[in-house]
């Protein structure tokens, strides 16, 4: 099985592997800022992504297929994607070679135009039983909206947590 991810251009991931948050001392602390509470430092956002449960600071996000974007989710995924490289995590061999210690999902809200869903809601995180609970049918990106503000969330993405924070070189390829 596999799933994916997007790196920014310019990464060593071939080389040194994606590196979870916990092991990216580099890492944009801007979104998370506000998630967080207002911690400001890579030390105290790895405390907080800790607090929300173990293992979400060695946790990489994957898609179960790439980003594909509309008239109204242009603006916001053309240029993520164009300006990172994608890469396919094999999955069913992180986890028979037991670096995989959990998996999680977030499932895709379904916000409704009244706004009776909070706009600024954090991850929904779901913990799966095994890699039998990861659905691979086609995602239906024509949700994505960004005039709602929100961007994975209308989407479903998972979290694998490795074992040390780091999928080694040999479960991805660059696609």
């Amino acid at each position: 099985m596999k799933l994916y991810h997007y790196i920014t251009k310019g990464n060593d991931a071939l080389q040194k592997g994606i590196l979870s948050f916990a092991n990216n001392p580099n890492a944009d602390l801007h979104y998370y800022y506000k998630r967080s509470g207002g911690k400001t430092t890579h030390a105290e956002i790895v405390k907080w992504m800790e607090s929300c449960f173990v293992g979400r600071s060695r946790a990489v996000r994957a898609f179960s297929e790439p980003i594909q974007w509309t008239d109204k989710s242009e603006k916001m995924f053309k240029t993520f994607t164009e300006n990172a490289d994608l890469f396919a995590i094999d999955v069913s061999a992180l986890n028979n070679d037991g670096l995989l210690e959990a998996i999680y999902l977030s499932p895709a809200l379904k916000p409704d135009l009244d706004k009776k869903i909070p706009q600024n809601v954090d991850e929904v995180l779901v913990k799966l039983n095994s890699l039998d609970g990861v659905d691979l049918s086609p995602v239906d990106w024509s949700v994505c909206d960004e005039s709602l503000g929100l961007r994975f969330a209308v989407v479903p993405y998972y979290l694998l947590v490795i074992k040390g924070g780091v999928i080694p070189p040999k479960y991805i390829e660059k696609v």
